[in-house]
């Protein structure tokens, strides 16, 4: 199925296949948020064709037997290669066209060069990686099995059948890794109030990316006294002077354009309707203009607000309407 607007998606991608002749498909649909097999037939193709571009690659899908002649090649030149460095270099993966990398070197007629490899590990050696994988989930009950893996250099469920086997040889309650995500992130905001006594609910969570008011059952006074911190509330008092002050000046400014307003027409405030109170209407020779009053300082008009105002305009059937 093609996109409606086939043309002018057509003309996107041109446009940055020539810009970017080495593009992918993956990096079209993430600039351009366009899926390419719904613009072209042959999809990539296509596209390069159209853009009068020579394609970097072939498109054409390889059958397995080409597949399999590919990896042989580059084997019988790189004798010891592995899976990973294989798919890297042919865009191939080994494993989707042999039972596994033996049946590719075996094909290839090369000794594999990890035959034997890795050593089977003695009792001794894998009783020292268990009591060493214990050890850490003692010493860190929040790690994670990829810690654990990148720490050991091995792979824990070698050892162990599953996480809550290592927990119950570790004595410890097993932690399910949304609630070690939870204890973490609580930690974060507890070690960011240490550091920022008089830091505000906002900044919290702006700088810990979470949400206070979600993660303490009692909010940011919870947070503040896990972090053995005394919370401002001196800071609230000041807050809510603040917010009096910014409602008395905004009172002031409107009083102020009303004032002004009642020199070109007859003015009425605060006029209900129902979707809200508009703040002015102005009658003026038989036609009514919708006001409504902002005192920003260093915010720019909001695209809520013009709907807003628009609600006003259709509910009243007014045709003017501007912001102040």
């Amino acid at each position: 199925m093609f996109y409606k607007d086939l043309k002018l998606r057509k003309r996107e991608v041109r446009r940055f296949i020539r810009k970017n002749p080495t593009t992918t498909y993956k990096k079209i649909r993430k600039k351009l948020h366009i899926k390419i097999e719904r613009v072209y037939k042959k999809g990539m193709k296509d596209a390069f064709k159209d853009a009068g571009i020579a394609s970097p690659r072939t498109f054409e899908r390889k059958s397995v037997s080409e597949r399999k002649r590919i990896i042989i090649e580059y084997l019988r030149k790189h004798p010891k290669a592995g899976g990973h460095t294989i798919s890297k270099n042919t865009k191939i993966n080994p494993s989707n066209v042999f039972k596994n990398i033996k049946e590719a070197y075996r094909e290839a007629g090369i000794k594999y060069p990890r035959e034997g490899y890795p050593r089977q590990m003695d009792d001794k050696t894998k009783e020292k990686k268990r009591n060493e994988i214990i050890k850490m989930i003692k010493g860190d009950p929040l790690i994670t099995i990829e810690e654990i893996r990148i720490r050991t250099k091995s792979k824990p469920y070698t050892f162990f059948k599953n996480i809550k086997e290592i927990y119950k040889k570790a004595g410890i309650k097993e932690i399910k890794n949304q609630e070690k995500r939870t204890i973490k992130i609580k930690q974060k905001v507890i070690d960011f109030i240490k550091k920022n006594p008089l830091v505000t609910q906002r900044e919290i969570n702006k700088s810990c990316k979470t949400h206070v008011q979600e993660l303490f059952e009692k909010g940011i006074f919870e947070a503040y006294e896990k972090a053995g911190v005394k919370f401002p509330f001196e800071r609230l008092k000041l807050y809510g002077t603040v917010v009096k002050e910014i409602k008395q000046r905004a009172k002031n400014f409107e009083d102020g354009i009303a004032i002004k307003l009642s020199g070109y027409g007859k003015v009425n405030r605060l006029v209900k309707t129902k979707r809200g109170f508009a703040d002015i209407i102005l009658e003026r020779k038989g036609r009514k203009i919708v006001i409504e009053v902002k005192d920003y300082k260093a915010k720019d008009i909001s695209i809520s607000q013009i709907k807003q105002l628009n609600k006003y305009l259709e509910e009243g059937r007014i045709k003017d309407g501007s912001k102040s």
